[in-house]
């Protein structure tokens, strides 16, 4: 069987998550920073827009006033900035325009940046008051998945959240875990399909946005991310016949998504669902994350990079390189 570098770096995430924790020492500063904010803001790029998404959730359960923004909306919507202001640019490469231009202006404008990136020498370093290396490393892959997943451990270290709490050694049995499933029936329905929703609420939202951007990239699917309950409002009237992929492993909110996936299934809507075993939504497919799975967002995500591995490879593609994409981005518009 033929492997590609994604699936590699698909379990050297899982490999490196003790690598991917730093140290109280290291984020002192910035953790004060954050503490003392009027209100912090997550900027990035395709998968680090995503991450910055989940890093505004995790944010909130800490009592945080937090707002995720794609970086080239942050530069031209100009949101409020003052000298109490936190913000946290992500960029695996440290050279993304968009990203590196807009944490310049918000530092002009008085911001604290802090920049996480896998590269030690590179433009947003330059820019940022704290610059956090992950211990990624470089990625040969197109696809970001190891990036995805140090940045997160960092960011939920930075903010001190729960998800913290977790020994390395714990997610690390549980993702090897769900990695090795073969997802053959979900596999067969993504292979066939031509579009794709992506569904999920709060912190699920951002892993639903993150598994549209690795769809779309690495299986070549018209894919949107959407709150659950979101597709009822328009989009469920062109889903019939197609999948929508619902990521509820959140036990608080059981009910809706229930409700949602019937509504979804009674539109013609082939129904993937990530869930608990303790939770059964009547979609027409299943996966189960393992009866003891903490809860942790590292474990759906390790899921889902899994899943559209599979699905392109199913579909002939080479995950490693897809069409019309690459690495690293600029715009020499904003130079």
């Amino acid at each position: 069987m033929t492997t590609h570098a994604v699936y590699d770096e698909i379990r050297s995430g899982i490999d490196r998550l003790n690598d991917f924790k730093m140290s109280t020492r290291d984020l002192s500063e910035p953790r004060t920073r954050i503490a003392h904010a009027d209100r912090v803001h997550f900027i990035g790029c395709g998968s680090s827009y995503w991450t910055g998404v989940i890093g505004q959730y995790v944010s909130f359960q800490n009592g945080i006033d937090a707002t995720a923004y794609a970086a080239s909306e942050y530069l031209f919507a100009g949101p409020p900035i003052t000298e109490e202001t936190v913000v946290v640019a992500y960029s695996q490469s440290g050279e993304t325009s968009e990203t590196v231009t807009a944490a310049r202006r918000a530092k002009e404008k008085g911001a604290f940046v802090i920049g996480i990136t896998n590269t030690d020498d590179s433009s947003l370093g330059s820019v940022a008051d704290v610059v956090l290396v992950t211990p990624a490393g470089t990625e040969k892959a197109v696809l970001a998945t190891k990036t995805v997943d140090a940045a997160l451990m960092l960011t939920f270290s930075l903010l001190e959240s729960k998800y913290s709490e977790y020994t390395p050694s714990e997610l690390q049995r549980m993702c090897r875990n769900v990695v090795e499933q073969d997802f053959q029936t979900a596999v067969a329905v993504l292979a066939e399909a031509k579009t794709l929703y992506t569904l999920g609420q709060g912190i699920e939202y951002g892993l639903a946005g993150e598994a549209a951007t690795k769809f779309g990239e690495g299986a070549l699917l018209h894919t949107t991310a959407l709150p659950t309950p979101e597709i009822s409002h328009g989009p469920i009237a062109n889903a019939a016949g197609e999948p929508a992929l619902v990521i509820a492993t959140q036990e608080s909110e059981a009910s809706l998504t229930s409700e949602v996936v019937s509504k979804l299934r009674d539109a013609g809507v082939t129904t993937i669902v990530l869930r608990r075993p303790t939770n059964d939504y009547g979609g027409d497919i299943s996966i189960e994350l393992p009866s003891r799975s903490p809860d942790h967002p590292i474990v759906p995500l390790k899921i889902l990079q899994s899943l559209t591995y599979k699905t392109a490879v199913k579909k002939g593609y080479n995950p490693d390189d897809p069409p019309e994409l690459s690495k690293h981005i600029e715009w020499s518009a904003l130079g």
